[in-house]
């Protein structure tokens, strides 16, 4: 093989690189594409991976933890979320809007909603798919996982991102 078809070769190999690595960013479904649209509320779940079986979900201890760990979280409960294109979180009532926004961090697996710029909740996004959204909500505590939001996408037949 000649060194000028060589060099063709080469250029030719990095350009398609080039262009491959272009469309893949491009087309990508990032968590921003994935989470933007209608989500309904399915469950709030309390977890409790360490409680002895004998501990009854009624009980006082039981009930008083749950008041500890919700007495500094805003109230979330919109029934349906709407992730706007400009990041911005709707209620589906619109008296409750209270200007939140919404921000996804790190390797995409944080979501933050703050308001008035200032970060009020944070959450780690177990699971993100076209059709479902499990997050779990974090504490200055050290422990993780301890509430859990299911929430569906509100019309799964739908286009859920559209591409460029």
């Amino acid at each position: 093989m000649s060194r000028d078809r060589l060099v063709i070769v080469m250029y030719a190999f990095i350009a398609s690189l080039l262009i491959g690595s272009s469309l893949v960013v491009i087309y990508y479904e990032s968590p921003e594409r994935l989470i933007q649209g209608e989500w309904v509320e399915k469950e709030w779940r309390l977890e409790k991976d360490n409680a002895s079986p004998e501990l009854a979900s009624s009980s006082q201890l039981q009930e008083g933890l749950r008041k500890e760990i919700l007495r500094d979280v805003e109230e979330l409960h919109l029934g349906v979320w709407k992730f706007g294109e400009d990041r911005t979180l709707y209620a589906a009532d619109a008296s409750a809007n209270r200007d939140l926004k919404w921000l996804i961090k790190g390797r995409g697996h944080v979501l933050e909603l703050r308001k008035n710029g200032k970060p009020i909740e944070s959450f780690q996004i177990q699971q993100i798919s076209a059709e479902r959204l499990v997050l779990h909500l974090n504490f200055d505590l050290q422990v993780k996982g301890i509430i859990e939001i299911v929430l569906e996408r509100k019309d799964p037949t739908g286009r859920y991102a559209e591409k460029i």
